[in-house]
């Protein structure tokens, strides 16, 4: 199932405008998520400020191979994936899944240095939004607002929470301040359904989900080496320098995305050779 989204609602699970140009950001699904095929970060990029501009809620997040184990362990992940705005492929190989099974043309995008996030803070301090992160440990988000203001010293930070402790006095200072961007970094199912709740609760603008984005910043804007990124080893990189924390993502979760892939390749190719 395919459908492209050029410009629609405000709310959770509503319509994404396409880029500038008008090109769209298709709907589709894979392996029984919900995913956006975003051709290029700009067209990413315009939407966030099309919705801006236009004052409306607009919630972004992002799947990686270990969102299908994710998901079966915890079914209310499909659900809430279903309710935000645009679902966008963290991860090289949903960006190869969709490609190959869904033959759409799309773009890797992530909440990080490499992708989105630093478009994002540059648009926000060009325009004057004002931005809010939330998650991690204590102390880390913090962190990393300091490091974000030395590359934009004109954007307006107005609060850095931590992740843990009562949910719903954050979301009553967040209500309160009313930033125009909010970065949530909590890992998967925290992260998405706090942003649907901060929105349930009446506040209104762009809501990213980051993962551990924050912890991330902890040691500078650019955590992986551009080698890496270029060669999209990131996955591997990661594993590297917190096996302790991503074993079981990388060498476990993933592989029930790897099989499904290759079950459905191989059916694609079977349909196609019996048609």
């Amino acid at each position: 199932m395919e459908q492209a989204l050029n410009g629609g609602s405000s709310s959770a699970g509503g319509a994404a405008p396409g880029g500038a140009d008008g090109e769209p950001i298709r709907w589709t699904s894979i392996f029984g998520l919900p995913i956006h095929a975003c051709a290029s970060l700009e067209t990413a990029v315009a939407a966030v400020e099309a919705k801006l501009d236009a004052g409306k809620t607009f919630l972004t997040t992002f799947i990686n191979p270990s969102a299908v184990a994710l998901a079966r362990r915890t079914p209310s992940f499909a659900k809430a994936l279903a309710r935000f705005d645009v679902v966008l492929p963290d991860g090289i190989g949903v960006v190869h899944a969709v490609m190959r099974l869904r033959a759409l043309p799309v773009a890797r995008i992530s909440f990080d240095s490499t992708s989105l996030a630093l478009p994002v803070f540059a648009l926000a301090e060009r325009t004057g939004r004002s931005v809010a992160l939330v998650g991690g440990a204590p102390g880390v988000a913090e962190k990393a607002a300091a490091h974000i203001r030395q590359s934009f010293p004109g954007l307006n930070i107005v609060l850095a929470l931590d992740g843990y402790g009562d949910r719903a006095q954050k979301i009553e200072r967040l209500h309160a301040l009313r930033p125009d961007i909010v970065v949530c970094g909590m890992g998967g199912v925290a992260q998405e359904d706090f942003l649907l709740a901060l929105t349930e609760a009446g506040w209104r603008g762009c809501g990213f989900t980051c993962g551990g984005y924050l912890d991330q910043l902890g040691a500078g804007m650019q955590y992986y080496p551009a080698w890496v990124d270029r060669t999209n080893l990131r996955w591997a990189y990661r594993l590297a320098r917190e096996p302790r924390r991503l074993w079981r993502r990388y060498l476990i979760d993933y592989q029930s995305f790897v099989l499904l892939f290759l079950q459905a390749s191989l059916a694609q190719r079977f349909a196609v050779r019996a048609g």
